[in-house]
């Protein structure tokens, strides 16, 4: 029962999303289903979520044909709305063999062990996840807490904070009680799926999130253009980052909730900032969302979004944009630091935290991150022309903006409302991961193959549909230089503003 029940709170949010993802791809290219699932998981659990707000609102009981109604009613209004483009699934699975058909030996062998080691990592965190109880800590005092009461009552209570309770306001209470409420409800609807309060099993969506990223990594890279092996492997540089299994792990703490909403929507604003799209904007939409109705310290990135996207929108500006905000940042960090500010009442103080050095040995010494951080300073330098290139300031400025966001939240602290140190380092450099994991392979495949110098990977052949010319990509792993190719279905990277010259621009492969 248990099993089936982790089937069903998967397959309601699920079947409810992936409908209205799969209707703004207009255009059929690489990686479109792998984003569809991952993007179309969250947005149907965010409609879940909601609803359960709406039904608490209403005063109705929460059980599963409740929350289910509005999801159903999602999933039939978008199924309708899709139909007549059912046949993509099909030609779909088509492009895909004849894409594995296409690669050769030595490049199926790479898909197979990188599939088999994602497989292998997600696997291990499942079990733990399902087996393990919910971890302690905030896990199960702020978030677990009141999901098993909205889950017992059938419907979202108050907590109040302890003082209160004492005073005789409220029934309930726990040590964060102004807590945000999607962390908990998350567990609520899976127990309601499952029929029970089954302790570990209730965090299966902890996991279901890393695989969305994995997904959604894999689908951005690839509609880069590049070849499935590569993509396959950043997708796994990520998920084999030791603090995102660890807080993937921690299921119930709402850090990697928060985490994975700043990951789809960064990853999905760095591809619109390079090719601007209604369905890339949604993608953002979708998951800011789940970020900021999970954690108060998911905003700041937000910000630095709307400013690359402001960078990208008027590039007269921009390089102005790129000097000045850093500058006006810290002139008002340094006087804030000189002059507390009044707020509501309170005074806010910032001040350096005593141990901040610690933040840079829990990135280079501590084993934490691997390579990565090493990685992407040896692209920035080896691509410095590159990376501030017109065609790619704006992207080069998020991630650089990225790293300033990452030490100023560990450096500086505001007794009150953040302490700064190694923790809330760590929760932003979680944050940060995907993000950078992504600029890191498009900015190293993108100075790997200057778009002015690609050549057709295979000659120019006239081909019957998009699904035939899937089976011409070769793959990147097999060429030199970050085994790194143009795959001639989808064309040239463009991020340096070239169009393709060789092939039609969009393919159905995976």
């Amino acid at each position: 029962m248990i099993a089936l029940g982790l089937l069903l709170s998967v397959a309601v949010p699920l079947i409810a999303g992936l409908p209205w993802i799969l209707i703004l791809q207009r255009d059929r290219q690489l990686g479109n289903w792998p984003l569809a699932l991952a993007y179309g998981y969250v947005l149907g659990l965010l409609i879940a979520i909601v609803w359960m707000r709406v039904l608490d609102v209403v005063h109705a009981p929460a059980n599963l044909l409740t929350i289910i109604a509005i999801p159903a009613l999602a999933a039939i209004a978008g199924w309708r709305k899709l139909r007549g483009r059912l046949h993509w699934a099909r030609d779909a699975a088509h492009a895909s063999k004849l894409t594995w058909a296409s690669m050769n030996r030595t490049t199926r062998m790479v898909v197979i062990v990188v599939i088999g080691l994602i497989a292998f990592r997600l696997l291990t965190l499942g079990a733990e996840i399902v087996i393990r109880p919910i971890f302690p800590w905030e896990a199960v005092s702020a978030v677990a807490a009141k999901a098993r009461v909205w889950y017992d009552l059938g419907s979202i209570a108050r907590f109040v904070p302890p003082p209160a309770l004492l005073e005789g306001i409220g029934s309930y209470t726990d040590a964060d009680a102004s807590a945000y409420a999607l962390p908990s409800l998350l567990l609520a609807f899976t127990a309601h799926m499952l029929g029970q309060w089954h302790e570990g099993a209730v965090a299966f969506p902890w996991w279901m999130m890393g695989l969305a990223m994995v997904l959604a990594l894999y689908g951005h890279v690839r509609r880069s253009g590049a070849g499935v092996a590569f993509s396959l492997s950043v997708a796994y540089v990520f998920v084999s980052l030791p603090l995102v299994d660890l807080h993937i792990g921690l299921a119930g703490a709402p850090q990697w909730i928060a985490a994975t909403g700043v990951g789809l929507a960064g990853c999905a604003m760095l591809r619109w900032l390079e090719t601007p799209s209604r369905e890339l904007l949604f993608y953002v939409v979708v998951g800011a969302a789940l970020a900021l109705m999970s954690l108060l310290s998911a905003w700041p990135w937000f910000v630095v979004f709307a400013l690359s996207a402001a960078m990208a929108r008027w590039p007269r500006y921009a390089r102005k944009l790129a000097i000045g905000i850093p500058l006006v940042l810290l002139f008002a960090l340094l006087a804030w630091q000189q002059t507390p500010f009044k707020w509501g009442g309170s005074t806010l103080q910032l001040q350096v935290v005593t141990t901040w050095s610690e933040s840079i040995e829990s990135l280079f010494l501590l084993d934490n991150w691997h390579l990565l951080y090493g990685a992407s300073i040896l692209v920035a330098v080896l691509g410095w022309r590159f990376i501030v290139a017109p065609s790619w300031r704006a992207r080069s400025w998020l991630v650089g903006m990225g790293v300033v966001v990452l030490f100023v939240w560990g450096a500086v602290a505001v007794p009150g409302i953040w302490f700064g140190g190694l923790r809330d380092f760590s929760y932003a450099a979680l944050q940060f991961a995907p993000i950078l994991v992504l600029w890191t392979a498009l900015a190293a495949r993108a100075m790997a193959i200057p778009p002015a110098h690609i050549e057709p990977a295979v000659p120019e052949t006239p081909v019957a549909a998009p699904a035939m010319a899937a089976a011409q990509s070769v793959d990147p792993i097999t060429a030199p230089a970050f085994g790194l190719a143009v795959d001639p279905v989808a064309g040239p990277d463009t991020s340096q503003g070239t169009r393709p010259t060789t092939g039609p621009a969009t393919t159905l492969g995976p």
